[in-house]
């Protein structure tokens, strides 16, 4: 699209506060930033119109129970998704620009813009303080990441980096803290026995509704859990952790007397990945923060890091259950872990204040020899 030297324009949904100043601080020494307080409208459809509002309207955040206003939300999205796409077919030199860019509004202004082959850029914070996304695809499962190993051993080896170099990253992990007053359960104890960790994402969470495969909620994957925990060996347990801003409702399930299941609502989420054996998860990222702990790492949902020699996948009761057949097995290769973490903190993340305007050129021109920003 342009050189290096060229200033780019930049057309951004309007986020709010803090992270509209995140975007800003990143993009406004690359060129103008426009931001939009709603996506342009236009009426005439596209082939692709339909498909692009029923993708945009089962991911968004709130879904109306009336069907009038399910019918009105995606008039809404049609007409957004036919502006953003005429908007950017009249002005190809404009790169869009979004939070999360996942869901509803965000989902057909995005959409619309790659429809149009226009560049984009997806921002979100990243698992660690002071830290940010900048991804020209998606973020979470919809990054341009790759999803083998090869070209993270590729790099780290190019880079000469030291293979613990991640391990600055470690020390900045630690629980969020919740978003409601929480009340406190008796330490149930037996962290000393063998067990394989299970950190619970919130009730509707959209990295489940998008990225969750056959556990689309959090009951669901409690239930098969439940079910698949029967196949620990003696002396192994599961630990499932409730997250601390959703209703609690696990005890309920487990019932009494259930010594395969552990429910600890009290012991900090990362002491009890350290003492773990192993960490499974939907694609909470508690599943990528474990990896800087050293642990085997399990994902039952669609995750980014999920590939062979970082970790596990087990996305249905029948696999979930194998693994806990043989929990000892579970595994991972540290040349692997090595430079996956090592690019993450080196480059894939990079901290918010010190980002240049040629990393944000380096993405958008894809100008990487391993791929790392390829956006097909």
């Amino acid at each position: 699209m342009t050189d290096q030297t060229d200033k780019y324009k930049f057309v951004c949904l309007d986020p709010k506060k803090q992270k509209r100043k995140n975007i800003e601080k990143t993009l406004l020494s690359s060129g103008p930033l426009t931001f939009l307080k709603l996506p342009p409208i236009g009426l005439k459809n596209f082939p692709e119109t339909l498909e692009r509002v029923d993708t945009a309207f089962s991911a968004a955040t709130k879904i109306p129970k009336s069907k009038v206003l399910q019918s009105v939300k995606r008039l809404i999205l049609r007409l957004q998704y036919n502006g953003s796409r005429r908007f950017f077919l009249s002005h190809p030199d404009h790169i869009a620009v979004a939070w999360n860019g996942l869901n509803g509004t965000r989902r057909v202004f995005m959409d619309g813009a790659k429809d149009a082959a226009a560049q984009t850029l997806f921002f979100e914070l990243s698992p660690f303080k002071g830290r940010i996304t900048v991804d020209p695809k998606g973020v979470n499962f919809a990054n341009s990441l790759p999803r083998s190993a090869q070209p993270y051993l590729d790099w780290a080896a190019q880079s000469g980096v030291n293979d613990t170099e991640w391990h600055a990253l470690r020390d900045q992990i630690a629980q969020r803290p919740p978003i409601h007053s929480v009340e406190l359960e008796e330490n149930p104890g037996r962290l000393e026995e063998k067990f394989i960790f299970i950190p619970l994402q919130v009730q509707g969470d959209s990295q489940l509704r998008l990225f969750g495969g056959q556990f689309k909620t959090v009951e669901k994957y409690v239930e098969t859990i439940v079910d698949a925990a029967q196949k620990l060996p003696e002396g192994w347990h599961i630990r499932i952790k409730e997250h601390p801003s959703a209703p609690k409702f696990v005890r309920d399930i487990l019932g009494v007397g259930n010594n395969k299941l552990i429910l600890d609502n009290v012991t900090d989420t990362f002491s009890q990945v350290k003492q773990s054996q192993a960490v499974m998860t939907i694609n909470s990222s508690v599943g990528m923060e474990a990896m800087f702990f050293d642990k085997p790492v399990v994902a039952c949902g669609l995750c980014f890091w999920a590939f062979q020699g970082n970790a596990e996948n087990a996305k249905t009761l029948e696999e979930i259950s194998a693994l806990f057949q043989n929990p000892e097995d579970i595994a991972f290769e540290q040349e692997t872990r090595n430079a996956f973490l090592n690019y993450l903190h080196l480059v894939y993340y990079p901290q918010i204040d010190r980002i240049e305007p040629t990393m944000i050129s380096h993405r958008l021109n894809k100008a990487d020899e391993f791929g790392f920003w390829e956006t097909q």
